[in-house]
């Protein structure tokens, strides 16, 4: 075959790769910043997309994982108590008049808190740590629900209360499917000879906060507070981890601003 034409047919094919790669990337992001029952569908439908024929056994393992880990997200129950949860306390702040502690809003969000450190008991430690958030904010939304019904507090700390444990719960449901499915991509770009840049991956409790995988490399990431090593606004310390397992020195990249430190905890808090 014309060498030319052979190119052109190669570029063509990476083309591809490529696009179903960022389609999975966005998947992913869309997951992160709200997780629900369409953007964990939208996760299993970019993976099924993935070809296997050109993948490895470690790549078609790693994505078999993933495509098993979002079918347990999507069939969660805790999205039906999530939906129970944001009906009955509707109801309670248009209706209170009259409510008791007897009321479903306290019922629904009783019930998601306990599931969520049932979850806690169940999870690996990563996942855990979401799922202990989850239940955390839904001890505290209890707490206003109740004092909203005894007239304690007001229907815009009730809201917030109630808002936070919400997203949190939306967060921890599809938690170890992002994780996977991040793994699953980074495969992917690796057996069809695509440079890796992987996404954000968390860590387990320890110093470093989260990982991406550039190349060959791990690059492992911890947001440094603020005035700490010298620097006014914070820093992000990064350490370079080679495919061999040699690990690098620890540098600082300093802050510019201070919004632009919140701006870095805010993307690590979404992961």
């Amino acid at each position: 075959m014309n060498p030319t034409v052979t190119a052109a047919i190669r570029e063509a094919a990476t083309s591809a790769m490529r696009e179903l790669l960022t389609a999975g990337q966005e998947a992913v992001r869309a997951a992160e910043h709200r997780g629900s029952p369409e953007t964990v569908r939208a996760l299993d439908t970019a993976l099924c997309a993935l070809p296997l024929l050109d993948m490895d056994d470690q790549a078609e393992r790693i994505l078999n994982d993933a495509l098993m880990a979002v079918t347990r997200a999507e069939d969660a129950e805790e999205w039906q108590l999530l939906t129970d949860v944001e009906h009955a306390v509707s109801r309670l702040m248009h209706e209170p008049d009259g409510a008791t502690l007897e009321h479903p809003a306290v019922l629904a969000v009783g019930r998601l808190a306990v599931q969520c450190s049932i979850r806690v008991e169940k999870a690996g430690a990563a996942v855990a740590w979401a799922w202990g958030r989850g239940y955390l904010a839904g001890v505290e939304a209890l707490r206003m629900v109740t004092g909203a019904i005894r007239g304690e507090r007001d229907g815009r700390a009730l809201d917030k209360a109630v808002t936070e444990f919400l997203a949190a719960v939306r967060r921890a449901i599809p938690y170890a499917a992002l994780y996977e499915t991040r793994r699953a991509l980074v495969e992917f770009a690796r057996s069809n000879g695509l440079f890796v840049i992987g996404m954000r991956q968390t860590m387990p409790p320890g110093r470093w906060e989260y990982a991406r995988r550039i190349g060959n490399a791990v690059y492992l990431f911890e947001i440094v507070p603020l005035l700490v090593e010298g620097h006014p606004y914070g820093s992000v310390a990064v350490r370079r981890t080679a495919e061999d397992g040699t690990a690098g020195p620890v540098r600082y990249f300093p802050f510019s601003s201070i919004e632009a430190h919140h701006a870095a905890n805010e993307a690590l808090y979404v992961i």
